[in-house]
């Protein structure tokens, strides 16, 4: 049992975490420019914890946050519905220690997000979002995965190239993505007009 005086210290460090939360994505997104604060908005619902926060400020929270974020602009066919809600996998070494674990009690809508950690390729098929690790055999996974209504995300370089979804890049302390539309399109991913205007850079063409 909780008693009140545990419930207000727990909403003075969620406060605290919020503020921190902020500033972290100010510092990965650009100052936190307006055209940029719809990433900023949906990171304050999300609670980090003390240990994700002190692991940088961390640039896997900010990953995470970013995953959290396309499943927003993101539509995916009915046909991959699931009976639990979204799933967001990640593959055996995905490098973005606890951070993940944050997003277990946030929806989509009406839908949970089910966060299903250290999966192995032949475990993706039932994902609608994966993030695979930068030390992974991405092609070997994409090769899997070609053709089904999956989301690939990851920070490797030239992913989209290799045919992944989205691509992660950190540069000058910055965060930010690139899209291969046209996988997406394949794959019968619907990706957002408004998610197209923030990347980096779009492929529309195979």
């Amino acid at each position: 049992m909780i008693s009140p005086d545990q419930s207000t210290r727990r909403r003075h460090v969620n406060k605290r975490l919020t503020r921190c939360a902020h500033r972290v994505w100010c510092k990965f997104i650009n100052g936190c420019r307006p055209f940029r604060q719809w990433l900023v908005i949906p990171l304050l619902a999300v609670p980090l914890s003390g240990h994700a926060y002190a692991e940088s400020a961390s640039e896997a929270a900010v990953k995470t946050a970013f995953l959290y974020n396309f499943f927003k602009f993101i539509q995916w066919p009915q046909a991959s519905d699931t009976p639990n809600g979204h799933n967001l996998c990640t593959t055996e070494n995905d490098m973005l220690g606890d951070s993940p674990d944050v997003l277990k009690d946030k929806t989509i809508g009406d839908q949970p997000i089910v966060v299903l950690r250290g999966k192995g390729v032949n475990d993706l098929k039932d994902c609608h979002l994966v993030f695979i690790g930068a030390t992974e055999n991405a092609a070997s996974i994409l090769k899997k995965l070609n053709g089904l209504p999956i989301v690939t995300v990851s920070d490797q370089p030239g992913f989209i190239d290799l045919g992944g979804t989205i691509s992660l890049l950190q540069s000058d302390n910055r965060l930010n993505f690139e899209i291969n539309l046209a996988v997406a399109n394949k794959n019968g991913v619907h990706i957002g007009a408004q998610l197209l205007k923030l990347a980096k850079r779009v492929i529309t063409e195979q």
